[in-house]
């Protein structure tokens, strides 16, 4: 760690004024508050567990998987289902407005349905390792201990990315979007076609964040919560350092501005 005395902050208040000790007491709190605290590493202690502790593990994770199956793949399909069904509806009620010669409610359900569509690609795309890690995991030979200690790697890493993408699905950053997606289309909307179906409009404000609300609220956080717990007891005992976490930034919308935050 460097020593803090090399920066001499406090006598230069008088001589470069208020900016430079800003820019200096920041310099010397990154640089004197010490290293990133270090996280428990699930991985290098593996070779050294007993067959007993590979066995007690591994059951750990597949119980963590277990619990958490069927409300991940319910939630998944409901989900997938309802935007499928949802825009398809959306998509016909956008083709009889456009027979009609409504251009402002073929414009409205068109937007919505655009919108269900991109959600369902990409809530399809992202692996559904919660609803099939437990399946795959059950398939890695386990005859030997050497098997099952790669089996016990294997089933680590699964649990280790099922919990960021669970992190990822009930992320507050898919609400954010939400609302800047449903505040565009109100808005041109009511800005092109002043006065026209304002229910309409008022459903384009308010439906694609009350959905993802409830979309983030209703997420499985078995794998999340799972890894968490998992680690801080993976290694019996023993404790291995897998180094500095990197530096976590957020930067998303809120209704209330830009939000930023970084995380150590």
């Amino acid at each position: 760690m460097q020593s803090c005395e090399k920066y001499e902050c406090l006598p230069t208040v008088k001589s470069v004024g208020r900016l430079r000790l800003a820019q200096c007491l920041t310099a010397a709190a990154l640089l004197c508050g010490g290293a990133p605290a270090g996280a428990q590493d699930a991985y290098h202690c593996i070779d050294t567990l007993s067959d007993d502790e590979v066995s007690e593990n591994l059951h750990v994770i597949e119980e963590t998987f277990r619990r958490g199956k069927h409300k991940a793949l319910g939630w998944r399909i409901g989900w997938i289902g309802g935007f499928l069904a949802g825009g398809g509806a959306l998509a016909a009620l956008a083709v009889e407005a456009k027979n009609d010669n409504r251009p402002w409610d073929r414009f409205a359900f068109a937007y919505q349905a655009a919108g269900a569509a991109a959600f369902t690609i990409g809530f399809t795309a992202v692996p559904w390792r919660d609803a099939w890690g437990l399946k795959r995991i059950r398939r890695q030979p386990s005859d030997t201990l050497e098997q099952r200690r790669a089996k016990l790697r294997y089933a680590t890493r699964q649990l280790e990315k099922g919990a960021k993408q669970q992190a990822f699905l009930a992320d507050a950053g898919g609400v954010a979007f939400s609302v800047a997606f449903g505040v565009a289309g109100g808005t041109v909307k009511a800005v092109k076609w002043p006065g026209k179906t304002p229910g309409f409009t008022a459903l384009m404000y308010i439906l694609p964040p009350a959905l993802a609300v409830g979309n983030v609220l209703s997420a499985p956080t078995n794998l999340r919560d799972g890894w968490e717990g998992y680690r801080a007891n993976a290694c019996h005992g023993k404790y291995y350092d897998r180094g500095p976490e990197p530096l976590d930034f957020d930067l998303g919308l809120s209704p209330t501005g830009i939000r930023f935050s970084i995380q150590f």
